[in-house]
């Protein structure tokens, strides 16, 4: 079938998390369909005129059509606080207003009077307002996250309280939208059944099917080097607010804890855009680094004793966890850090909820080898038989199938 997909980011090369699962699920999709991709592109991720004709051509390999557009306030920042000034005064939310464009506007109208469609794909809400222009084509909208939860949490925790209160504003416009969202699109993809049932709070007859994340279990695979004793890792960039906060939570309350047990810690964060508080402690604090942006995350994981995911704030399935599992690492997670992924405290993975549990239980497997290996293990082999991307793929085809009925 043909399919025109309509995306807020470039996913090549496939770092973050929207990329990596973009870019995995657009890969085995076009082995079975034409795939004709419009699409933005974030100059923050590719801000080289030869990083983006490198990513135009390396997608070109799996899209039979591809336009690229910029973000109209992309690098523009007098644009973008006029955008944000301006929109205090409409129904939609910012994120929509960010990305409408009329040369996306004009690309969609061309290529649907020109072409023959079987679905109409949108991976982002953001993009929802696009769903207008091809409303004869079966539709369907990805969840990455449940957005307007994310929001509404990070407003919860700004100590400015216009800065709070402007949030929650855009938190409610946004969950009024993702509520029209779930009225004007035939299907929906979560990450989660966590998030599908929120979306059902909205919209109890909606269809809503969970196409989790996955991971390349090739390319991460146990690495030959031993772990290094006594050390630790996050991976995750500090955009992301689910990330910061976990950073944040644990210099402040978890770090002293495994430095008073074991003085020769270390704990590395993986991941750009680290704050000045991070920065700042890394300064004070013997053993604790942050080595920002890297091209190639595996070899600090597989340098790591323990993976350690101290997320509070929860919303779809995290990558990076998927990641340490295919590499075979001991993980100490949150519940909420390891949601929706199907994993057993004490086999595959390590469940700690408060700071005290965090440290006690990282403590534990770093004087335990024979139990870090057994459950590194065991998460490997769950990653494998579970979450490999020919093993996820299937649920969204189901989905492009569904949907093709809808149009014949």
């Amino acid at each position: 079938m043909r399919i025109l997909h309509i995306s807020h980011l470039l996913p090549y090369p496939p770092k973050g998390g929207s990329s990596l699962r973009n870019f995995n699920l657009l890969r085995e999709a076009s082995e079975r369909h034409e795939i004709h991709m419009l699409t933005f592109y974030q100059k923050a991720h590719l801000d080289k005129q030869s990083d983006l004709r490198n990513s135009i051509e390396k997608m070109k390999d799996y899209c039979e059509v591809l336009e690229v557009f910029e973000i109209p306030t992309d690098g523009h920042p007098l644009a973008w606080y006029s955008l944000l000034g301006m929109n205090f005064f409409s129904a939609w939310p910012y994120s929509a207003w960010k990305f409408h464009s009329k040369k996306m506007v004009d690309a969609i109208r061309k290529y649907t009077s020109a072409n023959k469609y079987d679905v109409l794909e949108i991976a982002t809400i953001a993009l929802a307002g696009y769903r207008e222009l091809a409303p004869e084509l079966p539709s369907l909208m990805v969840h990455q996250n449940v957005e307007s939860e994310l929001l509404l949490m990070r407003a919860k925790t700004l100590g400015n309280p216009l800065a709070r209160a402007y949030m929650t504003y855009q938190g409610r416009k946004l969950q009024r939208y993702e509520q029209i969202a779930c009225e004007r699109f035939d299907f929906h993809t979560t990450v989660s059944d966590r998030d599908g049932d929120m979306l059902r709070a909205m919209k109890p007859d909606i269809n809503v099917v969970t196409v989790p994340n996955g991971v390349d279990t090739e390319y991460f695979a146990p690495g030959d080097d031993p772990a290094e004793d006594n050390s630790m890792v996050f991976v995750g960039g500090m955009s992301w607010y689910p990330n910061l906060d976990a950073m944040l939570y644990f210099i402040r309350e978890i770090w002293h804890m495994i430095k008073a047990e074991i003085h020769d810690v270390t704990m590395t964060h993986v991941g750009k855009q680290s704050s000045k508080e991070i920065l700042d402690f890394c300064k004070v604090n013997s053993g604790f680094y942050t080595a920002g942006f890297v091209d190639d995350v595996r070899p600090y994981i597989s340098k790591a004793a323990v993976y350690v995911v101290p997320i509070r704030v929860g919303g779809g399935t995290r990558l990076k966890i998927l990641d340490a599992m295919a590499m075979g690492k001991a993980i100490v997670s949150t519940t909420i850090g390891c949601e929706g992924i199907d994993v057993t405290d004490g086999k595959d993975i390590v469940i700690a909820d408060t700071p005290e549990e965090i440290a006690s239980r990282t403590i534990e497997l770093f004087r335990d080898k024979n139990r870090r290996d057994e459950l590194g293990k065991n998460a490997r082999k769950t990653a494998v038989n579970l979450y490999s991307w020919k093993k996820i793929y299937p649920r969204l085809e189901s989905v492009y199938q569904r949907l093709a009925g809808m149009r014949k």
